[in-house]
């Protein structure tokens, strides 16, 4: 009879324990959130940057800045990076065009030689390109376009500060510089 007065309260118990065990396992499981653009450049840490064609300048430029902002760790496979940056340089080509022609002149009836050239220039666009190296999707895409120039040294300058322009968008986006104060 002991016995009896002690199995009632078991079961009961094993049964609520059931219930509740049972009650839990039954709710749906709770999807991750994906992460917003904002919130997987603000959580990365290894980010590759890459050469996607054009001028090495950018590329080098915006490598250097990323290296030295201190806020990633430059890694050489996409598959240890969080992200991955190409950089992208289009136009800009400077080419020289000679032409030579002889002829009669108008004014006269011997030959007349001339020489004409021309020199064309195109300002160089620089695309800077961050996604993410898990997933391939766009986080941040910028364009820049370098002034053009008749020396090499000032075409090299502008690249850079170009590039430097894409550089600071970046960073800007990441860590917003603060409110300005109206005076």
């Amino acid at each position: 009879m002991l016995k009896s007065h002690l199995v009632g309260p078991f079961v009961l118990m094993s049964a609520l324990a059931f219930l509740a065990a049972g009650a839990f396992s039954q709710q749906p499981e709770k999807k991750p959130v994906p992460e917003t653009s904002s919130a997987r450049l603000a959580n990365a840490k290894n980010v590759m940057v890459t050469l996607a064609h054009g001028n090495h300048i950018p590329y080098e430029t915006i490598k250097s800045t990323l290296d030295g902002w201190g806020r990633f760790t430059l890694v050489e496979t996409a598959e240890k990076a969080d992200l991955v940056v190409t950089v992208a340089t289009t136009g800009g080509d400077n080419s020289v065009q000679v032409a030579t022609s002889s002829g009669p002149s108008s004014l006269a009836s011997r030959p007349e030689q001339s020489t004409s050239s021309s020199r064309e220039f195109s300002s160089a666009d620089i695309t800077m390109t961050v996604y993410d190296a898990k997933n391939k999707r766009v986080l941040f895409l910028a364009t820049e376009t370098a002034k053009s120039a008749l020396k090499q040294t000032t075409r090299e300058n502008n690249l850079v500060e170009a590039a430097e322009r894409l550089a600071v968008k970046f960073h800007d986006r990441l860590e917003p510089p603060p409110p300005k104060e109206k005076d």
